[in-house]
């Protein structure tokens, strides 16, 4: 099939795929939705019902009613049928419309619009995560690479042992290590990560560049170091099992240069994996790290996602649970479109 056909349908499978996702966890949402709407009106029904003390009773059993009737199939629609109420609620998680949140986040702005609060998440969050693993993906690419075309050698024994230690090391842990040094022993950068910009940084775009540069060094230094050995370590054994294709090995017989051949010849069939590694992992730092965030003080998804577990904050979980389906959907949909460029095979399988 062509290239456009290929798209169209490659979008019309994400399209249903992300469908049922947001179905899926309507209905798992929709429980703790209802049981929240329910006890909300009912709190208002008996506030409602106090006021109207020192009515004669059929008057205020008639007050009540009507106004339970109105909390019911007006204000909270709680009366609808389920097919409905799936059908509203599909339709907001797809324009992100998650309504207000039930506490106050003053981290993330003054507003209560959970659309909003995720947005300010967001952008932290790809600020130093994203960043984080988008250095950390392109050295551990390259290392990667460098210990399969040295490979046998000292620097390739080396990686095992590196990307060992750095993948089986908690980032949160690290992550107080370098605090207690350099922000309490040394007082060379701030323990926290976060922290009020002044207004005379604002104003100035290279104070506040630094400004950001200083309070990040810490997480990116940490979160680059415990990252970068996994993926370097990944990187290496797809390339070396792209050294025993027929291939490779025709090409060495010929006399070509090592490098060539990893760069001109291992680096076309490995492209595919190794993008749906650097692409993964950049989408899912978007979604940052609870306890790191929490460790770094930094404002992020993570922190924002654990603050509204502890507080039962439903339309904030909820938010966020729903912009991680569409993420993820999105970002697998990208990666058949890549694979479709790079591999012309798999648009006719």
């Amino acid at each position: 099939m062509g290239y456009g056909r290929y798209v169209v349908t490659r979008g019309l499978n994400a399209l249903l795929v992300l469908l049922v996702a947001l179905l899926i966890s309507v209905f798992i949402f929709s429980a703790l939705e209802i049981q929240e709407l329910e006890t909300r009106a009912y709190e208002e029904l008996q506030n409602y019902a106090r006021g109207l003390k020192g009515l004669p009773p059929e008057e205020m059993k008639k007050r009540i009613e009507e106004y339970r009737e109105y909390l019911f199939n007006v204000k909270y629609k709680l009366n609808e049928p389920l097919y409905i109420k799936a059908f509203r609620w599909m339709i907001r998680a797809l324009t992100l419309d998650f309504g207000e949140a039930r506490q106050r986040y003053p981290a993330y702005g003054a507003t209560a619009d959970v659309r909003s609060i995720l947005l300010v998440a967001l952008g932290r969050t790809a600020l130093l995560f994203t960043t984080a693993y988008i250095i950390a993906v392109a050295i551990g690419i390259m290392v990667g690479l460098f210990a399969a075309y040295k490979r046998g050698g000292i620097f390739d024994r080396s990686l095992s042992v590196l990307a060992l230690t750095t993948y089986s090391m908690p980032m949160y842990w690290l992550g107080m290590l370098l605090i207690l040094f350099f922000a309490y022993t040394l007082k060379i950068f701030p323990s926290a990560a976060w922290e009020y910009i002044p207004e005379s940084v604002k104003a100035n775009l290279g104070s506040l560049i630094l400004w950001y540069l200083h309070h990040m060094t810490l997480p990116l230094i940490t979160i680059i170091f415990v990252a970068f050995g996994g993926l370097a370590w990944y990187a290496r054994n797809i390339a070396l099992s792209a050294f025993q294709e027929d291939f490779v090995m025709m090409a060495q017989a010929k006399g070509l240069p090592d490098r060539d051949i990893l760069f001109k010849h291992v680096l076309r069939v490995i492209s595919p994996p190794i993008t749906t590694m650097s692409t993964f992992t950049i989408i899912f730092s978007f979604f940052g790290a609870i306890i790191s965030e929490i460790v770094f003080q930094w404002p992020g998804m993570g922190r924002l996602y654990y603050t509204a577990l502890a507080n039962s904050d439903t339309p904030v979980v909820t938010g966020i649970t729903y912009l991680s389906i569409m993420l993820i959907v999105i970002t697998k949909y990208i990666l058949d479109l890549i694979y479709g460029l790079l591999d012309p095979r798999i648009k006719t399988a």
